[in-house]
């Protein structure tokens, strides 16, 4: 043996305590190589099967070694790698290998330390192009084999026999080292997949827990602010619309009452306050209908069981003032004066008339004062009743518009304070529920959160354990292929 080559049993036992935590298998591998003999077999297998057997009978004449042939499938098992020192991968130059063979070779290589590849069936001026395109697909399946050499078989085997028959130095010592590094390597991708799965996993996680949370901030919400919000603003709905029903129906009321005053006789007038009345109460209903059919509304979509009904007030009409009699006195003297005028301008142009009507002049002009004066009477007194009952039409409209205001404001105001609370008293349990839901919600963000700072530690210490691990195992492998090189030249 070498000096400074390192025995087997010097892989360091915490390496191999490290792996036995990640891949036990693997681990009972390394120690079975401690107590084992030396590996002496040359072990030739490949896809190329008729080449294989060809070279395998060629190198068993020329390399002082055990030599087997194994087809491309054969399991670890019967190949026995514990026994192989190295490995010669034969390639078909008219296909590349189907992937089965690929991960073949990439366990192969997994295990053993010293791996050549040959190549069969390439022609002349095919060599370079099926080097190239297998250093294509090696660097991306066995990336440490990507920059071997490979043998071309048509050139014959001359150079993979010196290879071959090399000195071995420590092959089972180096093949431990290959075992450990492949191992690591394989758990440390494993980890770093399931920290990317884990960083997936945490943030769905985290944007359902968000979820939840907006959730339930938006039901609490819901409860203690959009619903008495909405609740309000339904009520003043009410309240507006009735109160812009109320102004029309009024401004209608008021034009039905200038037309039938203006299209009225004396009996019409007389009868007018009385269909006013009628006309103003059905008004005031279908007022009072429409706020209550509205409060009663807001009511059960909060789930009141009802709304009290307002009774419909009686509408109380100021009276109107008598005509005045003593206008009607004067306008009748005005209107007899003027008769009186009249009569005597119409006898005065009579002069050429018989002496015998002097008798009866003076009673025919007042005859013609006194029908003046009762129809400018007439006329005037139907002026003046048309005239104070558009003031009283007005001042009822008026004060019915107050009166009717006021209650809406006041019925307003008495369905806030009594649906208010029946709103809040009904949605006080359900509050209740949301905050505990709340409160449990936060307690299982902050356990994620926790959970999730611990497993991320773990993960980071174990990435960092065995990258630390991995550099070690490459410092011990290129040690070990340093002091062969050496031992090699000094031989």
């Amino acid at each position: 043996m070498a000096a400074g080559v390192p025995a087997p049993y010097s892989v360091p036992e915490s390496l191999v305590e490290l792996l036995a935590r990640h891949d036990p298998a693997r681990a009972e591998q390394v120690r079975r190589l401690r107590g084992a003999a030396p590996p002496d077999a040359v072990l030739v297998l490949g896809g190329a099967e008729r080449a294989v057997g060809q070279l395998t009978a060629v190198l068993a004449a020329q390399v002082p070694a055990r030599l087997r042939c194994a087809p491309a499938e054969v399991s670890a098992r019967h190949a026995r790698l514990a026994e192989t020192r190295a490995a010669v991968w034969v390639f078909d130059a008219a296909a590349l290998p189907p992937p089965a063979h690929w991960a073949r070779l990439a366990a192969l290589a997994g295990q053993v330390e010293e791996v050549h590849l040959a190549v069969a069936g390439a022609g002349s001026g095919q060599g370079a192009g099926v080097v190239a395109a297998l250093s294509g697909q090696l660097a991306e399946v066995v990336p440490r084999l990507a920059d071997a050499p490979v043998y071309l078989l048509v050139d014959g085997p001359a150079r993979l026999v010196a290879a071959l028959s090399r000195p071995a130095r420590q092959p089972g010592y180096r093949n431990a080292l290959r075992i450990l590094e492949t191992g690591l390597a394989l758990a440390q991708g494993r980890r770093v997949v399931r920290q990317r799965h884990a960083a997936r996993r945490e943030l769905a996680t985290g944007q359902a827990l968000d979820r939840e949370g907006d959730e339930l901030a938006a039901g609490i919400r819901e409860l203690c602010v959009e619903r008495p919000r909405r609740l309000r603003t339904d009520l003043a709905e009410v309240r507006r619309s009735t109160s812009a029903e109320l102004t029309g129906a009024l401004r209608t009321l008021r034009d039905d009452a200038r037309q039938r005053l203006g299209q009225s006789d004396r009996a019409g007038r007389a009868g007018f306050p009385e269909q006013f009345r009628a006309a103003a109460t059905e008004l005031a209903g279908r007022v009072v209908d429409r706020m209550e059919g509205g409060l009663a509304a807001a009511a059960r979509s909060i789930g009141g069981a009802g709304w009290p009904r307002l009774e419909l007030p009686v509408i109380t009409l100021p009276g109107r003032s008598n005509r005045s009699t003593l206008e009607d006195r004067i306008m009748l003297l005005v209107g007899a004066s003027g008769g009186l005028g009249l009569g005597r301008l119409a006898l005065s142009s009579m002069a050429g008339a018989a002496s015998t009507l002097e008798g009866v002049a003076m009673p025919a002009a007042v005859g013609l004062g006194v029908g003046a004066a009762w129809w400018l009477a007439r006329a005037r007194r139907a002026v003046a009743d048309r005239a104070r009952l558009e003031r009283w039409v007005a001042e009822v409209l008026a004060d019915l518009r107050t009166g009717l205001e006021a209650m809406l404001t006041e019925r307003a105001l008495a369905a806030e304070r009594q649906l208010l609370p029946l709103l809040n008293r009904r949605a006080e349990g359900h509050r209740g529920a949301l905050s505990t839901r709340r409160e449990e919600h936060d307690r299982l963000t902050r356990r994620v959160a926790a959970r999730r700072a611990e497993l991320s530690g773990a993960d980071g210490r174990c990435l960092d354990e065995l990258t630390a691990a991995r550099t070690e195992l490459s410092g011990l492998l290129s040690e070990s292929t340093e002091l062969t090189a050496r031992s090699e030249l000094a031989g």
